[in-house]
């Protein structure tokens, strides 16, 4: 009896071990402890032609020793996501407590289902794979080619700052056949031309630009009925007049014979960025922009940021920028002629002038360049900036600094001197433009308009000589041109 009562009491002893000892292990508690991915974004880079399906997988790490669960995963867009996720087996868009081992990991795969043909889809369809731990919020961004289009996405990583990029081929030619869609920064090589004809479409990602490197060279081919468009990637009606969507066009040193004629540039951070970058070496030349009949509008920096460069540019609507429409900076030689520029940006307030120009550098390391030429013939300079500063200039007195308002309509401070004959010649001061419409964006000239006539035909005519108006309306039909881009049609 004795025995049997110790052998009962032996397997008790055992059996709470065994239970105890076989407990399931903890998992781990605290915001600290979450998953680590293999990238931040799942890229699917199959080029649809046809409906088009394809899968790719999303490696999830737990780094720690000790037992991880995520309490969900899930789609942001749930059912109404183009993808579809698959865990450990299941289908589905939206999964509960997860479990990763120690030291362990688990696989996530993302499918995503499109036609391409589809007009109305975006050139990127994208969503985010949302993962929440221990009250944590975690995503990676899920993007996929939605549409039939040229793809150019950055295959080369700088790691001296310079952005992610990738070297179109030289001596390219884009045509309106499809669409081109820019990831990361697109390159104009050394030695390299890229042309792009009429009626072509350029979309950007956000932080994605075109760059015109040292020697490259860019020809933009538009017409009055087809011009070239730059723009963002989504084509949903929210973002048609949203700023910031990309980042810029940039293009350096070394070719005069950059050339923009008909051009829609809009929704992003820089429109033009023309600088002489020294660190990339001397170039061929300075570099110039012959910028003719286009418009650039609604930027969350600057329409154009113009440094140490050549732009003669006629026929000019510019608009509605955050900080400024033009900014000039360490000199160059620029020349303006039959340009509107009407900045009224609305989504907070403005700070900086319409137009800036130094002869002076915004970066400490580089000199102070002259400013041989900063001209404004037969052109309108107005806005909404409460000061009422439309135009602001800063001088190094230790280098040249040359600038000249003609024929031209200007808002400036009611104290600023404008009897220079030398800086100033047929000026009117502060005068209402009278555009149709501010609100709607509509810079054509009412029959109210002080700058009805107002231009120099001699203007007008100077070599490259701008007859008609950016709208292919005779300018010199009457008594005299009118001021700005738009000749008042009766």
């Amino acid at each position: 009896m004795k025995f049997l009562l110790r052998l009962l009491l032996f397997v008790s002893v055992i059996g709470s071990f065994i239970i105890h000892g076989c407990s399931k292990e903890k998992f781990l508690d605290g915001e600290e402890f979450k998953p680590n991915f293999s990238v931040d974004t799942v890229w699917f880079d199959t080029l649809f032609t046809t409906l088009g399906s394809t899968t790719k997988r999303l490696k999830v790490f737990n780094p720690f020793k000790g037992r991880m669960s995520i309490n969900t995963v899930r789609l942001a867009q749930g059912n109404a996501s183009p993808f579809r996720l698959n865990v450990d087996g299941l289908p589905g868009n939206s999964f509960q407590n997860i479990e990763i081992g120690a030291e362990d990991s688990i696989y996530i795969f993302v499918e995503v289902t499109i036609d391409p043909n589809n007009d109305n889809l975006a050139f990127l369809v994208e969503d985010d794979l949302i993962f929440e731990t221990k009250g944590v919020t975690q995503s990676v961004k899920l993007v996929a080619y939605g549409q039939n289009a040229v793809f150019y996405r950055a295959d080369i990583f700088p790691t001296n700052g310079l952005p992610p990029y990738s070297v179109i081929p030289c001596n390219t030619t884009w045509t309106n056949e499809k669409p081109i869609v820019i990831i990361g920064y697109a390159v104009v090589d050394s030695d390299c031309k890229l042309t792009i004809e009429a009626g072509t479409r350029v979309h950007l990602y956000n932080n994605s630009g075109l760059w015109v490197f040292q020697n490259g060279e860019l020809e933009v081919n538009g017409t009055l009925e087809d011009s070239v468009y730059f723009q963002g990637v989504r084509k949903e009606s929210y973002y048609q007049n949203v700023a910031g969507q990309w980042d810029r066009i940039w293009i350096n040193q070394g070719s005069n014979n950059n050339k923009i004629n008909y051009a829609v540039i809009k929704n992003g951070f820089i429109g033009l960025q023309c600088e002489n970058v020294e660190s990339f070496g001397p170039g061929n030349q300075l570099g110039k922009l012959t910028l003719t009949n286009t418009k650039i509008y609604n930027f969350s920096g600057l329409g154009m940021f113009l440094k140490d460069y050549t732009v003669d540019a006629g026929n000019l609507l510019m608009y509605d920028c955050k900080d400024y429409l033009i900014g000039i900076v360490r000199g160059g030689n620029y020349r303006f002629r039959h340009a509107t520029l009407a900045n009224y940006w609305s989504s907070d307030i403005r700070q900086n002038p319409a137009i800036y120009f130094t002869n002076s550098s915004n970066t400490p390391s580089e000199s102070s360049k002259p400013l041989t030429q900063c001209y404004f013939g037969n052109s309108i300079i107005y806005g909404n900036i409460q000061n009422g500063k439309e135009i602001g200039f800063d001088r190094d007195a230790a280098v040249g600094f040359d600038f000249k308002f003609e024929n031209s309509l200007i808002r400036v401070d009611p104290d600023f001197d404008t009897t220079d004959p030398n800086q100033f010649v047929g000026i009117l001061k502060n005068e209402d433009p009278k555009f149709v419409s501010t609100f709607d964006r509509n810079y054509k000239l009412t029959s109210s308009s002080p700058a009805i006539n107002f231009g120099s035909a001699n203007i007008t005519n100077a070599a490259v000589a701008f007859p008609l108006d950016i709208t292919g309306f005779n300018r010199l039909q009457d008594a005299a041109p009118d001021a700005g881009c738009f000749e008042f049609k009766p």
